[in-house]
């Protein structure tokens, strides 16, 4: 059994997070440097900052002599990562081989990428003034008036710009009494004119070009025609392309000749840059440091065995307690922080982590909700989306996004990328169980008629296989993957089974056609058994880390008793309004009277927990039987597993039922050949939309129900994550200098 346990463990990950120690080392302050080394070479200690309340003796270290340095190299080498692509070394290289690179060739290639990236920073604010030049010259070209013209003026004042008015600029100053020289020119970005008129006529020439829209734009510089200043911009552009062009073909092969040392070099910057400044976050005397912070409690051994020769003193508290926390959450008082929170190893359910950390991180030594949600987060997506071919594109998308970032590191990216994997193949399965594909019911129904209809299939004594209407030949031949090819030995379903509540399991299940209240009832049982399931984890975390046994009975039974009476009670009571036998029917009131005596017995738990929480007894009874209530729309909100799946079902039959037809009307009878194909595309794009929202609706909904109405039952999420000292060495082989 305990073999059978570790497996699991290590399969799906462990439901608890990792035990937590408080370590103080303390030393001579000659060695702070040495240490910080250490503990960012271990990657191992989560640092508690020092507040300064510790009186006159410490004070808040100061950087490292060599932290401006490091800040400046690391900018530069920052700027360059910006516009460099290069591949991941294919293995860890020294400490020691990278900072020979770094005081060395790197270096100097580094700097003279940070050049070339200067340089085009330029050039392309160059170009873009360029083609601002080139487009006013093609505008002023038009006018087929010498740039000269436009300025220099002693007794006449010129008026370029653009008229958005459609009324004659000669007509409006003629009008006006002003005469002058005008030209006007259409372009892409409306009318331009040039007005040259007398000093003393430039006021009423201003007032009739403003009734007209204009607008005032600064002519391009230079002499003589704009076409021969339009022909040297042209060339300056092109040359400037050119060599932004050349310069980030160079950047290119940068990338392929100095790209693995730079990634490494990069991150071992990162390193000296944290342990640079590590000091200003400990205290420090003239004489002496201290360095308080949390460590794994499996790593202790480890780190206390690196630290041995460099401290004078280790203190390690491996006893370290929960936050305590009331029945309705409140926080019991205590002097010492609380430990941040590592994840256990969740093996298979690890990119469930995202959903966690979405939420929060939970209290230390709570309960970890992550496992669990490796089967219920996948479980509630495809029993919603529940369509092959969504199913297989949400997996591909998954295996583009896992191919796109399983070499970058990006833990976030393939962590997303697995989660799209589990939820494709959930949906593949479901997809497969309800019989559906791009929306269309793909097996067939035995139907039994008064006259009989041979389209469809085969008939026998007025009874007969039959596909949805509709489905095209290339889905329905998708049944030839069910046992019979769909056509099933007792005419109905290969497998049923009757639950109580009359809810049937059956495969095929129709969610559609023909198990549509059967589904309506089985999202309301996975809703009573996902709430009994948190009411649980909520007792033993009462009972290990809360208020004991009494926590668990007042805090978690009682609503578990309200949960299983109230659904029992109610159940009962429903089928007894179906007259069943009356066997059944002594059985029903019995499970009736016993649900209700149950929920009865929740509800006084609750009043008297909330007079324990000191709410006063008369509002106390008022209040026990309405929290009590609020358990039924928190049940009936699994419902959505259902509704939500429906739409997406009906959106996709929409689609189909408009344009497929139109589809097959035009490529196989004669029909129009346009339309086909619009319709073609547009019934992609039907597909593609009820994808695209089958995949964020359903998750929106599936996170809903865990973060709202599951998780809310036991957890808390005032955990801070363990943000261990280094970071994890992904390429640097660090010498801890031991």
């Amino acid at each position: 059994m305990q073999l059978d346990l570790e497996w699991g463990e290590i399969m799906v990950g462990e439901m608890t997070n990792r035990p937590m120690a408080r370590f103080v080392v303390a030393g001579l302050r000659s060695k702070l440097d040495d240490v910080m080394h250490r503990l960012v070479a271990l990657n191992a200690i989560d640092i508690i900052d020092f507040d300064g309340e510790d009186g006159d003796e410490f004070d808040l270290g100061s950087p490292r002599s060599d932290h401006e340095d490091i800040a400046k190299q690391l900018t530069t080498y920052r700027s360059v990562s910006n516009w460099v692509s290069p591949e991941n070394p294919e293995a860890k290289v020294q400490e020691s081989k990278v900072r020979e690179w770094l005081s060395g060739s790197l270096g100097e290639a580094v700097s003279d990428a940070a050049k070339k990236i200067e340089r085009i920073e330029d050039l392309t604010s160059l170009i873009n003034s360029s083609k601002e030049r080139v487009q006013s010259l093609e505008d002023f070209s038009l006018l087929g008036v010498d740039l000269d013209l436009l300025y220099g003026y002693r007794n006449a004042t010129p008026l370029v710009g653009r008229i958005s008015g459609k009324s004659s600029v000669n007509s409006a100053l003629k009008s006006a009494g002003v005469s002058g020289f005008v030209a006007e020119a259409k372009t892409e970005n409306g009318r331009l004119c040039v007005v040259v008129v007398r000093n003393e006529d430039a006021d009423k020439a201003s007032k009739e070009l403003d009734s007209l829209g204009f607008t005032a734009v600064q002519p391009p510089s230079g002499k003589g025609s704009p076409s021969s200043e339009l022909s040297a911009e042209n060339k300056n552009l092109n040359s400037l392309a050119e060599e932004k062009k050349n310069l980030e073909d160079a950047l290119e092969d940068w990338s392929s000749s100095h790209g693995s040392e730079f990634i490494c070099g990069l991150e071992l910057l990162e390193r000296d840059f944290v342990e640079s400044t590590a000091p200003t976050r400990i205290a420090v005397s003239k004489h002496a440091f201290v360095v308080d912070g949390w460590v794994v409690a499996d790593r202790v051994a480890e780190v206390q065995g690196s630290l041995d020769s460099l401290c004078s003193h280790i203190h390690v508290d491996t006893d370290v307690a929960p936050k305590h926390h009331g029945l309705h959450g409140h926080h019991d008082e205590h002097d010492s922080p609380s430990p941040p929170i590592a994840f256990g190893d969740h093996g298979l359910s690890k990119p469930m982590e995202l959903l966690t950390d979405a939420v929060g991180r939970s209290d230390y030594g709570k309960i970890d909700p992550t496992v669990f949600m490796l089967f219920t987060y996948p479980l509630f997506f495809g029993l919603m989306l529940g369509d092959m071919l969504y199913g297989l594109m949400t997996l591909g998308l998954g295996g583009l996004v896992y191919m796109k970032t399983k070499d970058s590191g990006n833990e976030l990216g393939i962590l997303g990328a697995k989660l799209l994997s589990y939820i494709g193949v959930s949906t593949i399965i479901f997809g497969y169980i309800y019989g559906e594909f791009a929306g269309f019911e793909i097996l067939p129904h035995y139907h039994c008629e008064a006259a009989l209809h041979a389209a469809g299939g085969y008939s026998s004594g007025g009874c007969h296989w039959v596909f949805t209407d509709g489905v095209p030949s290339w889905a329905s031949s998708l049944s030839i993957m069910y046992p019979y090819g769909g056509e099933f030995l007792n005419h109905h379903n290969l497998f049923e089974a009757n639950l109580p509540m009359g809810v049937v399991l059956a495969f095929p299940f129709h969610r559609v056609t023909g198990n549509l209240t059967d589904l309506i009832l089985l999202t309301i049982y996975l809703g009573v058994v996902h709430l009994m399931v948190a009411f649980v984890l909520g007792a033993i975390d009462e009972i290990k880390h809360g208020h004991g046994w009494s926590g668990a009975l007042f805090g978690k039974v009682s609503w578990m008793l309200v949960l299983g009476g109230g659904f029992f009670f109610s159940y009962a009571y429903l089928i007894l309004q179906g007259n069943p036998s009356e066997n059944y029917e002594a059985l029903l009131s019995d499970i009736q009277m016993g649900g209700a005596i149950a929920a009865g017995v929740g509800v006084l738990l609750i009043i008297v927990h909330l007079t324990h929480e000191n709410v006063p007894l008369p509002v106390a009874l008022l209040l026990g039987p309405i929290e009590a209530i609020g358990m039924l729309p928190t049940t009936l909100s699994y419902v959505r597993l259902f509704a939500v799946g429906i739409v997406g079902v009906k959106i996709a039959e929409a689609g189909n039922g408009l344009l497929y037809p139109m589809i097959v009307e035009g490529f196989s009878t004669g029909g129009s050949i346009l339309v086909a194909i619009v319709a073609l595309f547009g019934w992609f794009a039907v597909q593609i939309f009820a994808w695209v929202l089958g995949v964020f609706s359903p998750n929106i909904h599936a996170a809903r129900l865990h973060f709202v109405e599951w998780m809310r039952q036991f957890y808390t999420a005032s955990g801070k994550p363990f943000a261990p000292l280094g970071g994890r060495s992904r390429f640097v082989e660090v010498d801890s200098g031991q």
